[in-house]
C-alpha cells in the first residue's frame, strides 16, 4: 500500500507492487493508497520512494487521477500518474506471438491493495486486429511454467477461469464501445435455459485494466471473460455429441451467413467460415450442416412450420435487434458463436468482438448515419415470417418494450458518458495518447455517438414497427417480373420489379453487404461502379417477395 514513511516525514513510500515503470517513455503509473495519501495530505511531500528516491518537482500535499506529476531521477525527469484502474503487469522471456503461448508471468493489482500473480502462457489473438501496432492477447493460466497444468484464477469479480482475453481496444475511438455494447447485450437478452443453469451466461463480462508488458506501458485494455463451453454451461460430450458450440470466425466458404453449402470434412477444425469448437472429444460437423442445409434449401412451407424448433426465436429476435441497433456491420456472419445446450435442443446465437458498431465500421472510421438493415442468409428467410408469433409478430413485439427500458437514447448514453467519464477522471486517454502514436480522443464522439443513435433509433423504429403481410398460398408467390440485368454488369444494374417498394442488397461471396438500398417504381438504375469487380449474391425483398440471384461485376 501507499503510505507515508512517517507523518512528520516529506517522502511517500510506495510498495512494489503498486508502482508500474516504463523507462522508455519516462511513465510511472500508481494504483493504490490514493485515499491514504489524500487524508494525511496536510503533509507536505517532496519526495516519493519507488524503487529509488524519485523528487517531485513542485511539493504535494494531495494528488488526484486527473492530473499528472513531474519527478526527477538524477536528473531524469518522468511523468508520474494516480490511477484508480488495475493494472496488469506481464513478463515474458520470449517475444510473444500469434501461437504458441509462451511462457509469462502476470500479476494484477487493484487499488483496494489486492494483488494476483500467476504464471501463464500469452500469444497475440485476433485476426485482421493483429496488424493494428496494439495487439490483444489470449491468456492461459498455469500452474508451473510449461502449461501441463492449468489454474482458475478469479480476476475482477468475473468467473472463475483459466483463461481470459485483453481485448486491446485499438479500433475504438473512446475505447468504449465494446464493453457498453456488452452490457447492452446482457440486459436485453437471458440464456434461454437459465433455470436449469443458473451460472449459464450469453456473452462476456469486461473490466477496464492497464497493460504494462516487459515494463513498457501498454495502455487501457478490456480484460474479458470467453465465449466457450464453461461460460454457456453447455453439456459436455457423453457417448456422442451433446452440447455444441461453433465460431463464425470468416466470411470465406459462405456457411457462416446461410449463402453457401460447401461439404464438410470431419477431419478438419473448420468448415464455410466456421471453427469446431465443442465438443473437443470429436469434430463431427453433421449437424450444423444439415441446420444450414435446412435455412438454405427447405422450402417455405418446411421452413416456416419447423424452424422454431431448429432455432430459438427469442434469441433470433434479440440478436437481430442488438445487430441492427449497434449496426454490426462485421458480425452477420463472422464474430459471433451458434450454440446448443444439448441434443434436442435449438440452436442460438451468441455474440462477440462488438466493436465496429455505433457509427464505426472494423476500423474504427466514422460511417455517419447509414438506413438499412443487417441481415444474412438466416435472418432473410425469417423475416419473411408474418405469421402470429411468428419472427416479425415477435420483433415488433420484443422492439417496442425494450424501447421503453434498456433501449432508449437517454439510457444508452448514459452507459457511454459513464465510461467516458471514468477514463477521463483516471486521466487513460493522456496515457493512451502517449502510448500509441496518432491517437487523439477526440471530444467530438459523444456528440457524434449521440446524433448517430438519434437517427438510427428513429429509422429503426420505422422499420421494426412496420405491418407485416402474412403468408399464404397466394400471397406467398412471386411478382410475375423480377429481372436484374446486365449480367454480367459494368457501372450499372437495371432493376424491374412488380412491386410497390422493395429493397435490394448486394453481397459479396463473404456475405458482407457491399449495396443497400430501397427502390420504388417499377424501374430503377442503381450505380455499381463503386463496387470491387466479382461475384455478388443481389437479393431483392419487400413483404413476402424474396428472389435472389448471382450477378457479376466487370
Amino acid at each position: 500500500m501507499l503510505s507515508a514513511v512517517a507523518s512528520n516525514t516529506d517522502t511517500l513510500v510506495v510498495a512494489s507492487n503498486f508502482y508500474h515503470i516504463d523507462r522508455q517513455k519516462n511513465i510511472i503509473v500508481i494504483n493504490s493508497g490514493l485515499a491514504e495519501l489524500n487524508s494525511n495530505g496536510e503533509n507536505i511531500k517532496s519526495h516519493i520512494l519507488l524503487d529509488s528516491l524519485y523528487t517531485f518537482d513542485q511539493t504535494v500535499t494531495g494528488v488526484a487521477t486527473n492530473a499528472s506529476y513531474q519527478v526527477k531521477l538524477e536528473g531524469e525527469s518522468y511523468t508520474l500518474y494516480f490511477t484508480q484502474l488495475p493494472i496488469v503487469r506481464i513478463t515474458a522471456r520470449q517475444d510473444i506471438v500469434d501461437s504458441p503461448s509462451i511462457y509469462a508471468t502476470f500479476s494484477l493489482a487493484q487499488p483496494s491493495g489486492a494483488v494476483v500473480t500467476s504464471a501463464m502462457g500469452i500469444e497475440f489473438r485476433g485476426g485482421s486486429s493483429q496488424a493494428n501496432p496494439k495487439k490483444s492477447f489470449e491468456l492461459s493460466f498455469w500452474n508451473d511454467t510449461t502449461g501441463a497444468s492449468s489454474r482458475d484464477v478469479a480476476l475482477l469479480g468475473m468467473r472463475t477461469d483459466n483463461k481470459y482475453n485483453l481485448q486491446a481496444l485499438y479500433n475504438e475511438p473512446l475505447r468504449v464501445r465494446s464493453k457498453v455494447s456488452n452490457e447492452l447485450w446482457q440486459d436485453i437478452h437471458q440464456i434461454y435455459y437459465k433455470n436449469l443453469e443458473p451460472d449459464a451466461k450469453n456473452g462476456i463480462n469486461m473490466q477496464y485494466v492497464e497493460v504494462f508488458v516487459n515494463g513498457e506501458y501498454r495502455g487501457v485494455y478490456a480484460l474479458s471473460e470467453r465465449v466457450d463451453r464453461k461460460q454457456l454451461k453447455l453439456k459436455k460430450h457423453n457417448n456422442g455429441i451433446v452440447g455444441e458450440l461453433y465460431k463464425g470466425a470468416d466470411w470465406q466458404g459462405g456457411a457462416t451467413t446461410f449463402t453457401a453449402l460447401p461439404p464438410f470434412d470431419n477431419a478438419s477444425e473448420t468448415w464455410g467460415g466456421f471453427e469446431y469448437k465443442h465438443p473437443e472429444e470429436e469434430i463431427n460437423w453433421t449437424n450444423l450442416y444439415n441446420f444450414v442445409d435446412f435455412v438454405k434449401n427447405s422450402s417455405d412451407q418446411e421452413f416456416f412450420s419447423t424452424y422454431k424448433q431448429k432455432f430459438e426465436l427469442r434469441n433470433a429476435v434479440d440478436y437481430f435487434i442488438l445487430l441492427n441497433l449497434l449496426r454490426a456491420s462485421d458480425n452477420t456472419g463472422k464474430n459471433l458463436y451458434i450454440a446448443k445446450y444439448k441434443k434436442g435442443e435449438p440452436y442460438y446465437y451468441v455474440p462477440w468482438d462488438l466493436d465496429g458498431v455505433f457509427g464505426t465500421d472494423w476500423t474504427g472510421a466514422n460511417t455517419g448515419p447509414v438506413e438499412d438493415l443487417l441481415s444474412n442468409g438466416f435472418y432473410d428467410r425469417l423475416q419473411m415470417d408474418c405469421s402470429p408469433n411468428g419472427f416479425r409478430d415477435q420483433l415488433r413485439t420484443r422492439w417496442a418494450a425494450l424501447r421503453q427500458s434498456v433501449i432508449t437514447q437517454e439510457s444508452i448514453m448514459a452507459r457511454f458518458a459513464a465510461n467516458n467519464q471514468f477514463l477521463l477522471k483516471n486521466n487513460v486517454y493522456e496515457r493512451e495518447q502517449r502510448a500509441w502514436d496518432g491517437y487523439e480522443a477526440s471530444s467530438t464522439q459523444l456528440d457524434y455517438m449521440a446524433t448517430w443513435l438519434s437517427a438510427r433509433l428513429r429509422y429503426l423504429d420505422g422499420r421494426f414497427g412496420a405491418a407485416c403481410a402474412p403468408l399464404s398460398a397466394t400471397t406467398a408467390k412471386q411478382p410475375a417480373l423480377v429481372k436484374l440485368y446486365p449480367n454480367p454488369a459494368t457501372d450499372h444494374l437495371t432493376v424491374e420489379c412488380e412491386a410497390t417498394a422493395y429493397q435490394l442488397t448486394l453481397r459479396d461471396l463473404q456475405g458482407r453487404v457491399m449495396l443497400q438500398t430501397t427502390l420504388r417504381g417499377r424501374l430503377n438504375q442503381v450505380s455499381t461502379a463503386h463496387l470491387p469487380k466479382g461475384m455478388y449474391v443481389a437479393t431483392i425483398q419487400s413483404g413476402t417477395l424474396l428472389k435472389t440471384e448471382k450477378v457479376l461485376l466487370n
